[in-house]
């Protein structure tokens, strides 16, 4: 019996993982993000690392800072295609709020050694189209 989704496994990673580096160099110049964190960005400190284990895709994860922890919520209370979830490599398009759900059990020494802070939102980019996920992301910020 064939697993269902991993004969398109690959199609689905290829097309995730260029919408996401496309996403965060756009999200980049866009006002009221302070910080993109994405391994596929060349300035990232990971970048040749991740690139030398994992070749030019570079996954469907990436990071936003965002200006507080209020701005945070406000963002993605405002998402409208992308979801609130903490699934990751889904179809969809989510967002979560890390320092509140899945580092809500770690102290807040813990939590600022991994630099995860309340400013942090997670995106983990789905099928969608990609424009249509960053007219969603501009609307979000109030842009």
């Amino acid at each position: 019996m064939e697993t269902l989704g991993l004969d398109t496994l690959n199609l689905r990673f290829q097309r995730q993982s260029g919408s996401t580096l496309w996403l965060a160099q756009q999200c980049q110049a866009l006002p009221g993000i302070k910080e993109v964190n994405y391994t596929g960005l060349p300035q990232n400190p990971f970048h040749t690392l991740a690139t030398r284990q994992f070749g030019a895709l570079h996954g469907a994860v990436f990071t936003i800072s965002l200006a507080s922890r209020e701005a945070a919520f406000s963002f993605i209370d405002r998402l409208r295609v992308i979801c609130r979830a903490t699934n990751l490599f889904d179809r969809k398009s989510l967002a979560i709020h890390p320092a509140s759900t899945i580092f809500a059990s770690f102290t807040e020494a813990q939590c600022r050694a991994m630099q995860v802070d309340d400013t942090l939102v997670r995106l983990s980019i789905g099928l969608e189209d990609p424009h249509d996920l960053l007219e969603d992301i501009k609307q979000a910020l109030g842009a």
